[in-house]
């Protein structure tokens, strides 16, 4: 049903030869069964054209029937000796011969166009598609169903379907029955959407859809049954990202809720300490209580900032730094993480120089490298950490998908278990995840390479069975110095500040640093309150702090009203919540912000930047 066709066997060539061998055996046979047959060995000449005709095309049938005709004219039908006339009797059998040959060239050929026609159809079919016989044997397997099974079709030909198609046990134990087996005993259709797993012929489980029907020939009874099935592991795994992503995003926002929250009770908590850590005089033993207190508060605000950096994604927030001080100062932690029976070796090269990236987003990197070796090291091993100075030209940078220049590479190896070349080309896609389910989201090294490509750099990862892996990070060298992060000192004024904040806590806390500092304040609890204060004491504000997330009204619609009524008047927004903070600085005009929790020093620093801004106009009379 599915002809093995070679080029030879395709030629003219190969055509007429064959042609010829069928001929020479029918007339071998004719001769050595002239005595028994008579005249009725033409049959066996054309059972030669039938063969030649049927396995190897019309052309092959017509060279049979003509050096048949040849043969029998020589043979068998040569008139006697001394013969001159015509006989017309032996001209009407060759005649007859020939027409018959014709006709049996052109069924034969026809009925094999028409099998390799629907032969060709049913493996093209891009789903996998097996035949069976009325007693459940195996006919027919498209190159997918060989794919999928295991099985070529020459071997599995005549094997029970039992034996080529096997499906696994359902989840709850059950044997699942073979859909032909079901098709043929109850003579219906069978076909389910549920998926179902293949058990191939070298043991591996493809997870299918299937659908199975009876053949019936013209007489209504059924004549053997086909299986139409497909592999869905891939879609199988996008639902799974899918509803993964979902439950990702659900839990990101009741993280990003709950830290915005806590951010503000963390701005009480971290304010007020400040205030008494000030009033206490440092040979005072309560003073050590108060820094713990401090020292608390600034952990939960990491923590805070992580829950909101999974609720969103961090923003990032490149500068030029060290590599190797990063790296040296991350060692401690490192050592931490890997445990006791992994060894860390860090060598930095000296005069490196710098590159420019997101300290916190390079950490990652670093954390998700040595994470990703702990977890291929379980019996414990070595993990080597080494930077070192690398010019990529254009060859190297073009496969590496990246500009060619001066690089900083940063390299992590280790001793474990490695990948093999299909997990390899999967290691940095999202979701994707070697270990067992519960155990691994699968975004630790896509979010690493998401860092490395945001900083316009690139990873390569180099690994075998058995040989351990070494990831290499390349990084564009940066000229500028190390940029140092900016210290918040305190700022004292003398201005009227519009404080509005719905929590209370906040707005007294704020309020007394201000106060403390020379400020005037005025306070209101909502966007709607502040408008009504501005409208009665707008001419002496000069600047505008305000929550973003409040009832009634945004802080932003509130800064947008406020401004049409005075545009020079200042404003800065404060938030707990990072996509407020992305708010803050998109959509046009650039807004001050200040994100919560902060000190009572970050707080007078920027009020004291806010309100000597350039350009600053105040809304006051002169």
């Amino acid at each position: 049903m599915k002809p093995l066709m070679t080029p030879l066997h395709r030629s003219r060539l190969y055509s007429g030869v064959a042609a010829l061998m069928f001929c020479a055996v029918a007339l071998w046979a004719g001769l050595l069964l002239h005595s028994f047959l008579g005249e009725y060995d033409i049959l066996l000449f054309l059972g030669a054209v039938w063969a030649s005709g049927w396995y190897y095309g019309r052309a092959s049938g017509v060279a049979c029937t003509a050096a048949s005709a040849v043969a029998i004219l020589y043979f068998f039908l040569r008139p006697a000796p001394g013969f001159t006339g015509v006989s017309w009797s032996i001209v009407g059998r060759l005649i007859a011969f020939v027409v018959m040959g014709g006709l049996l060239t052109w069924m034969a050929g026809s009925l094999r166009e028409g099998r390799r026609l629907f032969s060709a159809t049913l493996s093209s079919i891009g789903d996998a598609v097996a035949a069976t016989d009325d007693e459940g044997r195996v006919t027919f397997l498209n190159p997918v169903a060989e794919t999928l099974t295991g099985w070529v079709l020459s071997e599995a030909r005549g094997k029970p379907a039992d034996v080529v198609l096997r499906f696994a046990p359902g989840r709850d134990g059950e044997e699942a029955e073979n859909p032909i087996a079901r098709v043929l005993r109850e003579r219906v259709v069978a076909s389910t959407q549920q998926p179902a797993s293949l058990v191939s012929r070298s043991g591996t489980e493809v997870p299918v859809e299937h659908s199975a029907a009876p053949v019936r020939g013209e007489d209504g009874k059924v004549r053997g049954a086909v299986l139409v099935f497909r592999d869905i592991g891939k879609r199988l795994q996008l639902e799974e990202q899918a509803t993964h992503a979902q439950k990702m995003d659900a839990v990101g926002r009741l993280a990003g809720g709950v830290a915005g929250d806590f951010n503000n009770v963390l701005t009480v908590i971290t304010g007020y300490a400040e205030l008494l850590r000030a009033e206490i005089p440092s040979s005072n033993p309560l003073r050590h209580f108060v820094d713990e207190i401090i020292h608390a508060g600034e952990r939960a605000a990491a923590l805070t900032g992580h829950l909101l950096a999974f609720s969103r994604g961090a923003t990032a927030q490149p500068r030029v730094v060290d590599l190797n001080s990063l790296v040296g100062g991350m060692e401690p932690m490192l050592r931490r993480l890997l445990g006791e029976n992994i060894e860390l070796v860090v060598l930095g090269s000296p005069g490196l120089g710098r590159v420019r990236i997101d300290p916190a987003q390079m950490e990652q990197v670093v954390v998700s490298l040595a994470a990703n070796a702990r977890d291929a090291m379980p019996s414990g091993g070595k993990f080597v950490i080494e930077t070192a100075a690398a010019e990529l030209d254009d060859a190297t940078a073009k496969n590496l998908g990246t500009r060619p220049g001066p690089y900083i590479m940063l390299a992590a190896s280790d001793t474990g278990i490695g990948m093999d070349s299909a997990t390899r080309s999967r290691v940095f896609e999202p979701f994707f995840t070697t270990k067992a389910p519960g155990k691994g989201s699968g975004l630790g090294l896509a979010t690493a390479y998401g860092a490395i490509r945001q900083a316009d750099g690139c990873v390569t990862v180099y690994s075998q069975p058995g040989c351990g892996s070494i990831f290499e990070v390349y990084l564009p060298r940066a000229s500028e110095p190390v940029t140092q992060p900016v210290r918040a000192r305190s700022a004292k004024g003398s201005e009227t500040i519009l404080l509005v904040d719905d929590e209370e806590g906040v707005r007294k806390l704020v309020m007394a640093v201000l106060k403390s500092n020379g400020y005037d304040v005025v306070e209101a609890s909502n966007g709607p309150a502040a408008l009504a204060v501005y409208e009665k004491t707008g001419h002496k504000i000069d600047m505008v702090l305000t929550d973003v997330v409040m009832p009634q009204m945004s802080g932003f619609d509130l800064g947008r009203q406020l401004q049409e009524r005075a545009p020079g008047l200042k404003i800065l927004y404060m938030s707990g919540y990072r996509d407020n903070a992305i708010g803050a600085t998109g959509g046009g005009a650039s807004r001050a912000f200040l994100h919560k929790p902060f000190t009572p020093d970050v707080l007078l620093t920027r009020v004291r930047e806010v309100l000597d801004s350039e350009g600053y106009t105040s809304s006051r009379p002169v």
